[in-house]
């Protein structure tokens, strides 16, 4: 390969257990932390990679952009999955071959409104709850947002745990609500029954 050649950016798609939800995970790091947004005004002016993909993919609620992957939530659960993925893939594809940064410098300190809320939450996930649950094999996300409404999906060990429930309400819900108390309702949209730990 000569120095001018661009490597090959694979990009694979996931659908998720909420149906309007999809992620892409890339072969590279596009940024150190995660920023969602649902404003395409916003993106426009701080994150040309969200924007980019609001551009080119209909009917987009919101993206959510972590170090190699991107989350895309939809309003409606699209009729062909894959028309869609290939949509977004595209997209993400052409940003990263120009070389861009995923956001401006300053893009987490300008978000407003539910944005920011949610954004918030997941400073807490981040820093407070997840490095906790990494002792015990599992982790959270946010999976979803629908106003000051969070949708948190559990992993690995925490998936299909008998004590799931309590942790979802009586540590993540209480935790993200003590720092965020913004936040609305708080939803479990975990697929349990596919964990590792099912429930019997």
């Amino acid at each position: 390969m000569s120095e001018t050649d661009t490597p090959e950016i694979r990009i694979t798609a996931e659908t998720q257990f909420l149906p309007t939800n999809c992620k892409f995970r890339v072969d590279r790091s596009m940024y150190s932390g995660h920023l969602y947004t649902s404003d395409p005004a916003w993106a426009k002016e701080w994150s040309p990679l969200a924007a980019a993909i609001f551009s080119a993919v209909d009917g987009v609620r919101g993206i959510r952009i972590g170090r190699s992957e991107v989350m895309i939530t939809m309003h409606e659960v699209p009729s062909d999955w894959r028309e869609m993925a290939r949509s977004s893939g595209s997209a993400i594809r052409g940003f990263l071959q120009g070389g861009g940064e995923a956001f401006k410098e300053g893009a987490a300190e300008a978000l407003q409104n539910t944005d920011l809320v949610r954004h918030n939450a997941q400073t807490v996930i981040d820093d407070e709850l997840n490095p906790g649950l990494a002792s015990h094999g599992g982790w959270v996300e946010i999976q979803a947002s629908d106003g000051a409404d969070l949708y948190i999906n559990m992993g690995g060990g925490c998936q299909g745990c008998s004590s799931a429930g309590e942790t979802m309400q009586q540590g993540i819900e209480v935790a993200i609500r003590d720092k965020v108390p913004e936040v609305g309702n708080i939803f479990d949209s975990t697929d349990h029954n596919s964990g590792s730990n099912a429930y019997m």
